[in-house]
């Protein structure tokens, strides 16, 4: 009776949006159901178990010892199922008749979206949809059979499956990450900066500069430029992960900041970018489940992501004109 009850594929969906959000009205919205649906369930659920899974708090609902020990059979068994599934269709052709591509915004404007067109001319019978996310948006939906495969990037010291408050999200089945090249961070200041005519910029010429840290690349640099004598201003009180709103902030002289290479598309007029001393560098990646069947559409976007990304990390790492841009693939 209680395996029944745990390997109730709608019973552990619904126990972890409760987990994940919090509440029964939180695990309702996310879920499309009524909020008394998902109570019913939740109490159905703790009379077959004959345990207490929920301690209702004035907030909404926090699990107790054994709610947490089910959480973590609940993920794994769903994770599983969405591998099975995910492996089923490719094993039985649907795999080979559409493919779920994800990716992130820079990597987009430079290469995914020539890879998405490139495909789509070669393969036209093919369903293809896209999704933009952070890498670990588009991860969760890659461990959730939502995506065929991925473009992220990681950063030393910072998985790609960590959000932007420096929380692991919840990836329960293993990857397979392709490396494409690497996209270091430039240093963003105003054209009428005194340092905005430098070819490139060492760490002792910032003396007395602010520079405005955000994740994911903040604790990589606070650790490469860690020497206190430097006097270099390390200021994390402005939080934001879009471009536009970092530029903005320099724009209005609040400091200086760090854009990945590969943004430098979205670059205001009024900015430069240039190449400094200790900057982080993203790696990025294809990633896709690591199974033991894979799609020929997964194959063939991987070739077509390789052979578009050769040598966009052969660029002089030094020299602010490089803006890199897809190679043409026939």
């Amino acid at each position: 009776m209680i395996r029944n009850a745990i390997l109730d594929v709608r019973r552990l969906e619904m126990l972890l949006a409760v987990a994940r959000t919090g509440s029964f009205t939180g695990a309702a919205d996310s879920l499309s159901f009524t909020r008394s649906a998902v109570s019913q369930q939740m109490s159905a659920l703790e009379r077959a178990t004959k345990v207490r899974l929920f301690e209702r708090t004035a907030r909404g609902v926090a699990l107790t010892e054994a709610g947490r020990s089910l959480c973590q059979h609940a993920e794994a068994v769903l994770a599983r199922l969405a591998e099975a599934e995910a492996e089923l269709e490719a094993m039985g052709g649907l795999g080979d008749s559409r493919l779920r591509f994800g990716s992130f915004s820079s990597a987009t404007g430079v290469f995914a979206a020539e890879a998405f067109r490139i495909f789509a001319e070669r393969y036209p019978a093919f369903a293809l949809s896209y999704s933009d996310g952070e890498p670990y948006e588009t991860l969760e939906q890659l461990s959730s059979n939502e995506l065929d495969l991925t473009v992220i990037f990681e950063l030393d010291g910072w998985p790609p499956g960590t959000d932007y408050r420096g929380t692991a999200v919840g990836l329960e089945q293993p990857l397979e990450l392709i490396p494409l090249f690497d996209d270091p961070y430039l240093l963003v200041l105003p054209a009428s900066h005194r340092l905005a005519g430098e070819e490139s910029i060492r760490i002792d010429q910032l003396a007395g500069e602010r520079v405005l840290l955000t994740p994911p690349w903040q604790s990589s640099l606070e650790n490469s430029w860690g020497d206190a004598s430097l006097r270099v201003e390390l200021d994390s009180s402005c939080r934001a992960t879009g471009f536009e709103a970092l530029q903005a902030l320099v724009s209005v002289e609040r400091g200086l900041t760090l854009m990945p290479r590969l943004a430098l598309g979205w670059l205001c007029d009024d900015l430069v970018a240039r190449p400094v001393e200790g900057a982080p560098v993203r790696h990025v990646k294809i990633a896709h489940l690591a199974r033991s069947h894979r799609s020929s559409a997964t194959r063939a976007m991987v070739e077509i992501l390789v052979a578009l990304t050769e040598g966009l990390d052969a660029g002089d790492p030094s020299s602010s004109d490089f803006v890199p841009s897809p190679r043409g693939v026939a």
